[in-house]
């Protein structure tokens, strides 16, 4: 099981997913993979459940914001205040913007179709960059925009740090505030059911909220500086910990619990453990790769069991599935 993080506050459970990171930053989930981005060493590590911790191998000085359009990641390069594109080793431009001095510059990113969101932070306008690097719309009249999420109706979010407030730009580019008042709202996001939350980096009682009604209600509180948030396919929520070097989960549906290095013998069940927030009852199935072969399924319970036959030579998916929520682990052979 996954260690509890010491010291944030929260009526879910929480596992610390990653640490001894280098001011985690902006982080992205993307088909079971979580990238963070490591401002202090402007490297991106990856997080599978059940892989190795992983890095790519380019450094983005102090990468910020993170964005798939098709198979190329984009990175938000503040150093430089430029957005560059990844594919593989190879590291180039996307657009150079104009830095202004003794201001931190572009921050978080986010793609919406085959364009990206890019929050020219001191300039205090947010772009839409087509994969050309022409901006192709432009949007002002913030304090310092630092983060974006699109939404499925055309409409976009925007967090907006030094106004401390998280806006809603319509498609006919009307603005709704969603909370105001808020010190230091750094990134902002939106779950699959429309559920919106912010982040707050103070340093020893950062909070990660859900925005209702004009206002936040903390899902954890106490937080050392927190910075980027997540969504895995279960609805659970990554948030990042700048000041702790760490990366932490809220269960807000079900999570698999990631399996030791120990097997059964060949041929004998393999325990399979999920973790259920409070409140969730949802019947919970296991689905396999050619590898894995189910014989019990959690249901309404905390427990399945599958039979490793292959894997060896790569690790193979477990997916657990209630509804359109999804959860999975890599399993590799004894």
């Amino acid at each position: 099981m996954p260690a509890t993080p010491s010291g944030p506050v929260s009526a879910q459970p929480l596992w610390t997913v990653a640490s001894g990171l280098n001011q985690p930053d902006d982080i992205l989930f993307r088909d079971g993979s979580l990238y963070i981005g490591e401002l202090g060493s402007g490297k991106i590590s990856v997080v599978v459940p059940g892989k190795p911790a992983s890095r790519l191998n380019p450094t983005i000085p102090k990468v910020e914001g993170l964005a798939f359009i098709g198979e190329t990641l984009y990175a938000a390069d503040q150093q430089s205040d430029q957005v560059h594109a990844i594919n593989g080793d190879q590291v180039t431009t996307l657009i150079q913007l104009q830095p202004v001095a003794g201001k931190d510059n572009v921050d978080g990113i986010t793609a919406a179709g085959d364009q990206l969101i890019v929050p020219d932070s001191p300039q205090g306008v947010v772009d839409w960059v087509d994969r050309s690097g022409r901006i192709v719309k432009t949007v002002g009249g913030f304090v310092r925009p630092t983060g974006a999420w699109p939404l499925p109706d055309g409409s976009t979010l925007v967090a907006d740090e030094y106004g401390n407030s998280a806006v809603r730009l319509a498609p006919d580019g009307s603005r709704s505030f969603l909370i105001q008042g808020l010190p230091i709202v750094d990134d902002v996001a939106a779950d699959a059911d429309g559920h919106v939350f912010v982040v707050t980096p103070v340093v020893s009682g950062g909070r990660l909220a859900e925005v209702s009604g004009g206002q936040a209600h903390d899902l954890v509180g106490k937080l050392l500086e927190p910075q980027g948030i997540a969504f895995d396919a279960a609805g659970n929520v990554f948030v990042s910990e700048s000041a702790a070097g760490r990366v932490d989960l809220a269960i807000r549906s079900f999570k698999l619990v990631p399996l030791g290095t120990a097997h059964p013998a060949a041929g004998q069940p393999l325990c399979v453990d999920l973790v259920r927030a409070p409140g969730f009852s949802g019947t919970v199935e296991l689905s396999g790769d050619a590898g894995l072969k189910v014989v019990r399924q959690p249901g309404a319970g905390s427990q399945g069991e599958v039979i490793v036959s292959g894997c060896q030579v790569a690790p193979c998916r477990l997916t657990a599935s209630s509804g359109t929520r999804s959860d999975m682990l890599w399993i590799a052979g004894p």
